[in-house]
């Protein structure tokens, strides 16, 4: 039986349940995606796509009828300017965590269409995530999700996002760990002689691995005291070993080097850099380019065991040169440029970790004052009290 109304239709079905629909301008009849137990609930449903089309608003529910598999895998093929390695990390996240089962209770997220996604399913599946994987794979995984359903809203295709949690995409790691400059030392003897000036560069200097990994013998000036950031250098997890640019645009930059770090790269540069502008800074012992998991196994490891740093990482060696880079008095924006962050966030972690200069930027505005002819005002424990039994004077 179909009931009349103003805008569109509602009809009881054989099974009982209530059924929406209305027509386009275009003559076209659009059905509700799903049936109702009650009358009113497909008024609802009517009046509210009223409503959205009014207002502009009204997504077609056959437009997200697509399975979040289908519409995941072709818009990561439609992000042609993604970087090899970047590509690897979200094909990863989706085959890993975003599509498959993550929790006996839940489906699937893949087989799950997009208009079916709804907030209490992304926290559900968030929950999940975070219990069976990690708080910080699912942080990564959760703004994955919500930049492909981004998309499917640009793509009217879902009127709001239903990735809505708050502070889901923030990643809580833990306290970064760096060495101190005698650790920084101990751990370049403790390393075989050729890779000794590969340890400080990136403990005074900065740079990321891959960039160390790719740096050339022409990125290297000794007269200028500076090493030029072109490239980085990795193997993916295909085998296949690229070099492009850095990890960002920022990441192109001149970095100066102390006057100790030369002499370091001045004696390595003779001893074991081939001859050509083209040649390898750092390179193995039979003069080939270092791979990440050799580098890490043969050399790395043993090297923190001897120096008794075990647990340190390569890439701490980036947060020491950071965290000395901010205790010299570095601002965010000069911290930024030295070690190729696009933003300031990054950067305002080795502020945080140089936070016992405070005492120093306190005990140098007392010098200041005092320069200045101001007395210091005498302290309470510093001065003569009375005894308890005298008369206080108003």
């Amino acid at each position: 039986m179909t009931r009349r109304r103003d805008f569109g239709a509602l009809r009881r079905l054989p099974s009982g349940r209530w059924q929406a629909r209305f027509r386009l301008p275009t003559g076209e009849r659009v059905t509700a995606p799903r049936t109702f137990p009650t009358k009113a609930d497909a008024a609802r449903w009517l009046s509210a796509a009223e409503v959205d089309r009014a207002r502009g608003l009204w997504i077609d529910p056959r437009a997200g009828a697509v399975r979040l598999e289908e519409y995941a895998w072709a818009w990561l093929d439609s992000r042609v300017r993604l970087a090899p390695r970047t590509r690897e990390i979200y094909e990863s996240q989706l085959a890993n965590h975003i599509l498959p089962l993550v929790d006996n209770g839940l489906p699937p997220l893949g087989e799950v269409r997009l208009g079916d996604i709804t907030s209490e399913l992304v926290r559900a599946w968030y929950a999940a995530l975070e219990r069976s994987r990690s708080v910080s794979t699912a942080a990564k995984a959760y703004t994955r999700l919500r930049q492909i359903l981004g998309q499917a809203v640009a793509d009217d295709r879902l009127a709001k996002n239903p990735c809505r949690i708050d502070g889901g995409g923030t990643e809580r790691h833990p306290e970064q760990r760096f060495a101190n400059l005698q650790e920084l030392y101990a751990l370049a003897g403790a390393v075989p002689k050729r890779y000794r000036a590969l340890v400080l560069t990136a403990g005074l200097a900065g740079l990321r691995q891959g960039e160390l990994f790719a740096l050339r013998r022409r990125d290297v000036d000794l007269l200028r005291a500076t090493i030029t950031v072109r490239r980085k250098r990795l193997r993916l997890a295909s085998g296949e070993v690229i070099e492009d640019d850095p990890k960002s645009a920022a990441g192109r930059r001149v970095v100066a080097l102390p006057r100790q770090l030369v002499a370091e790269l001045d004696r390595h540069l003779s001893e074991y850099v081939l001859l050509g502008s083209d040649s390898y800074m750092f390179t193995s012992s039979t003069d080939s380019p270092l791979e990440r998991s050799n580098f890490r196994m043969r050399v790395w490891y043993p090297a923190t065991e001897a120096a008794g740093l075990e647990g340190l990482r390569f890439h701490d060696l980036r947060h020491t040169a950071g965290t000395l880079a901010a205790r010299t008095g570095a601002t965010t924006k000069e911290l930024m440029a030295r070690l190729g962050h696009a933003s300031p966030r990054a950067a305002m972690v080795y502020q945080h970790a140089a936070e016992d200069r405070d005492r120093l930027i306190a005990d140098r505005l007392d010098l200041m004052a005092e320069e200045s002819g101001l007395a210091a005002v005498v302290p309470l424990s510093g001065r003569t009290r009375k005894a308890s039994g005298d008369t206080h004077q108003r």
